[in-house]
């Protein structure tokens, strides 16, 4: 009698974590449907802001939150525009998509022009110029929210 027992209360387990799974992957596959909402934006459709700290820089945000964490953002910089050494916390992996970006690490700067990839881990220090001439546009993916902390050499 207790081998019954203790396979009827095994069987009910089992039935009950069975249940308990297709739930919740009924309920996952639901939600892709909102996920795959596509999103299409010209340039003249986005919000431009302007970048606190930043004169002569806009920026416009693609998907996510800067205030709250990993994003990605457009960013539009006046020919000739240059930000002093600064950090921001989160990392940023950037392309270049017109103009000239002038981006220095270490006193070493160095010349992007369109289609060129550049990283800056959070927290190092350097200074990011757009060469003058030309508007400069860039896209980044952000790793965190969004911040600029001007630095001291």
């Amino acid at each position: 009698m207790k081998k019954h027992i203790r396979l009827f209360v095994i069987a009910g387990i089992s039935l009950a974590a069975a249940a308990a799974l297709y739930a919740a992957q009924a309920e996952k596959a639901a939600k892709p449907a909102a996920a795959k909402r596509a999103v299409l934006h010209t340039p003249s459709e986005m919000k431009w802001v302007d970048i606190p700290d930043a004169k002569g820089a806009k920026q416009a945000v693609a998907w996510g939150n800067p205030q709250k964490g990993p994003h990605g953002s457009f960013a539009k910089f006046e020919g000739g525009t240059g930000i002093p050494l600064h950090t921001h916390t989160a990392g940023g992996r950037s392309v270049v998509i017109s103009g000239t970006m002038v981006e220095g690490l270490e006193g070493q700067p160095k010349e992007l022009g369109p289609g060129s990839y550049f990283f800056i881990p959070g927290d190092v220090k350097h200074t990011t110029a757009c060469k003058a001439g030309a508007e400069c546009v860039i896209y980044t993916d952000w790793s965190g929210a969004f911040d600029l902390k001007p630095a001291t050499p």
